[in-house]
C-alpha cells in the first residue's frame, strides 16, 4: 500500500552547506520538500501499514544525515497513527 509520511526536522550544529547538502540528497532519495513549513519534508512509500512507512522514513533521513555530525530531531506522521518523536546525535 502505498503512504505519505509527514517529517519535521530540526538539525542543530549543522552548517549552511550542510543543510544545502542534505536537502539534495534527500531530495535524491525520494523525499519532496514541503515549501509551505521550514524543515518539512514529505516521504510516499510502499509499506506494509502506517507503522512501516514511518519507520522507512526515519530510516531513510538517518541514512543521509548520518555522514554529518550534528544533532537532529525529528517528528513523524503518517495517516491516523501515533505521532513519532525521535533524536538522534552523530558524532564527527
Amino acid at each position: 500500500m502505498q503512504y505519505k509520511v509527514f517529517i519535521a526536522v530540526e538539525f542543530k550544529g549543522l552548517s549552511e552547506e550542510a543543510h544545502k547538502e542534505i536537502a539534495e540528497r534527500l531530495e535524491e532519495h525520494g523525499l519532496e520538500k514541503i515549501p509551505t513549513v521550514s524543515s518539512a519534508w514529505e516521504y510516499a512509500c510502499e509499506a506494509e501499514d502506517e507503522t512501516d512507512a514511518k519507520d522507512n522514513a526515519i530510516q531513510t533521513f538517518v541514512n543521509v544525515v548520518r555522514t554529518y555530525p550534528c544533532e537532529m530531531g525529528l517528528v513523524v506522521q503518517a495517516g491516523a497513527s501515533q505521532i513519532l518523536r525521535r533524536k538522534k546525535k552523530f558524532d564527527p
